[in-house]
């Protein structure tokens, strides 16, 4: 073996200053990552302060993980202080801005569009998408949860009673959730004409043209029959059984689960996974079952790319040929790669890497003071 020895890079001093190509950063206080196109447009360019305190990218900076800015692909921006303040500007609909709970308008907040409100929760309205049939539904809510009406003609007093429409099923309650029932009309793209209810704890029923289902002490024993397969509880969580079109899956919880997955053509299993110890110990496999992964949390994963044997040692191929391997040690994140750790804080605890070709391998012990080179045999 021919070692060849390297000076110490004056571009890195311990753990606290690193800078190469596209990377610059003082650790943990400040990073800078750039990433650049054949056209020199920059594709990736990430700035972290303190970081989770501040982080930006090209369109947008978070500060604290509560105030948010946001530039629009299709133009306009948005600015929130969670949860109290937003403003900003929708390139259809202008300007808006609301103070939280005393009033506002916001083009499109978790699934709401044109979401209203004022001196919430005393009132507010918003629109949801009905694209099965072609238009936008409006609700109204008075002293949420309790009054609401939309113009579809669904309306509720909640918990007492209230009724809920679709385009294919009609929903009813009556001191929810004790008493719920449903009626649905012909669809191809649902289980078909039928009803359903249920006396909550105790009992409740499907009947459907493509589906039977019942549920005793619900949802702990049920079983359920479909066009793509059947399922039985008994009781949840501690045993399931299942066999659709898609995948086949038995469980004993926290002690066992196998999953298989199918394919879309002659049922043929793609992959799968077996797990002792609810999530403990995992082993995916591939269709020919041989095992692709194996873990066993936190201490061991091992893939055809990756290895970690927790908190001492990680190996990754980096290129798509796997002839191209980067090592480290220690790796004190239990988890796969966190982009943020890896530019702010693992310099701190990564004594030692290494970067390894088919011809070489590049060694750099204690952040970079000493570096060398191996020829592979």
């Amino acid at each position: 073996m021919f070692v060849e020895a390297i000076l110490a890079s004056a571009l890195q001093v311990g753990p606290f200053w690193q800078q190469w190509e596209g990377h610059r950063a003082l650790c943990p206080v400040w990073s800078e990552d750039k990433v650049e196109a054949a056209d020199k447009r920059a594709e990736s360019d990430t700035t972290d302060v303190l970081w989770p305190v501040f982080t930006s990218h090209r369109d947008w900076w978070r500060f604290c993980l509560l105030m948010h800015y946001q530039e629009q692909k299709e133009g306009g921006y948005q600015f929130q202080i969670m949860p109290i303040w937003f403003n900003g500007n929708d390139p259809k609909s202008g300007d808006y801005w609301g103070l939280f709970p005393l009033w506002g308008h916001h083009p499109h907040y978790l699934m709401m569009y044109d979401w209203d409100f004022c001196l919430w929760p005393v009132w507010m309205r918003y629109k949801t998408p009905r694209p099965s049939e072609k238009r936008w539904m409006t609700s109204n809510v008075v002293l949420f949860p309790f009054f609401h009406w939309r113009d579809d003609g669904s309306w509720g007093v909640w918990p007492l009673c209230g009724t809920g429409h679709q385009r294919e099923s009609d929903h009813h309650y009556a001191l929810w959730p004790i008493v719920t029932w449903a009626s649905y009309r012909k669809d191809r793209d649902t289980a078909g004409e039928g009803s359903s209810w249920m006396v909550w704890p105790i009992w409740a029923d499907v009947t459907r043209e493509r589906e039977s289902q019942w549920m005793f002490i619900p949802p702990f024993f049920g079983h359920v029959a479909t066009k793509s397969g059947t399922r039985l509880r008994c009781p949840w969580p501690f045993f399931e059984l299942e066999s659709t079109t898609s995948r086949d899956r038995i469980s004993v919880f926290p002690f066992y689960e196998n999953v298989k997955l199918k394919g879309y053509g002659q049922g043929e299993t793609v992959s799968g996974v077996t797990r002792f110890g609810w999530k403990l110990v995992e082993l995916y496999r591939d269709g020919s079952g041989d095992i692709e992964e194996s873990r066993v949390f936190p201490f061991w994963t091992k893939g055809r790319r990756y290895f970690r044997l927790w908190p001492f040692w990680s190996s990754e191929a980096v290129d798509e040929k796997g002839e191209v391997v980067r090592s480290r040690c220690l790796n004190l994140i239990p988890i796969h790669w966190i982009e943020a750790i890896d530019r702010n804080w693992a310099p701190y605890w990564t004594f030692y890497e290494s970067e390894s070709n088919p011809i070489c391998t590049y060694h750099s012990l204690f952040w970079g003071i000493i570096k060398w080179r191996t020829l592979n045999d």
